[in-house]
């Protein structure tokens, strides 16, 4: 199955993302994915993930089918999160791995070069070398508690300014943010976020995705992002 979206739509959409939303099953149900999929992407997001960590894969990939087409139609790229041998049948723009995970070199291999690939770095040391694997995009974090992941210690908002001068990739910010704290990642030298239950839990999505905006200032990250 062909990707929904142009893989090379799908990768200045990633250089222009600035806000990264994960439409997660602990939150909010598949059923309402595509609803908050749809407000969410009117305030901004320029990117979305998948993550179901107690879906079948079936439920995965039926869930996946439909929002990597509803998204698509907005030059949007979906990423599922693990499960790389869903990436094609479900026509989403690739997939997140997390430092346990299949590998960036297995994964590039299985899937190729035009699908994006994204990893989990919870260290400057992981994020360096996230890259140097040949990942498309960084997680960094979590900056701060998240219930998302109770187990996970923060990692304090001050390792932004360990990696902003040694990542050339886009990463973004993730961890129990929310607009004040997006301002505090912001003045550190954070310029992509990802956030999840603050938007998913928000009464208006698309209100609160701007207010993210909003806090990141209007620059793009990479001067490229406005020549794509």
């Amino acid at each position: 199955m062909a990707p929904a979206l142009d893989p090379a739509r799908a990768r200045s959409a990633l250089l222009q993302a600035r806000l990264y939303a994960i439409l997660d099953a602990s939150y909010a149900a598949p059923s309402q994915w595509p609803t908050l999929a749809t407000q969410l992407a009117e305030g901004g997001v320029g990117i979305f993930q998948l993550r179901g960590k107690k879906l079948t894969k079936d439920e995965i990939l039926t869930s996946a089918k439909v929002l990597a087409a509803l998204l698509a139609r907005r030059g949007l790229p979906l990423i599922l999160n693990d499960h790389p041998d869903l990436v094609v049948p479900s026509g989403a723009a690739g997939c997140h791995l997390g430092q346990d995970d299949l590998g960036i070199p297995e994964a590039r291999r299985l899937l190729g070069s035009a699908t994006l690939l994204g990893l989990s770095s919870h260290s400057p040391c992981q994020a360096v070398a996230g890259q140097a694997l040949g990942a498309d995009y960084l997680g960094f974090g979590p900056l701060y508690a998240t219930g998302t992941k109770p187990d996970y210690k923060p990692i304090g908002p001050s390792k932004i300014r360990e990696i902003a001068g040694k990542v050339t990739i886009p990463f973004f910010c993730i961890g129990g943010l929310n607009p004040e704290r997006v301002s505090e990642a912001a003045s550190l030298g954070a310029d992509r976020v990802c956030l999840v239950s603050h938007l998913l839990l928000a009464p208006d999505p698309t209100k609160a995705a701007r207010e993210i905006l909003s806090r990141l200032g209007r620059n793009p990250p990479f001067k490229d992002a406005e020549e794509s």
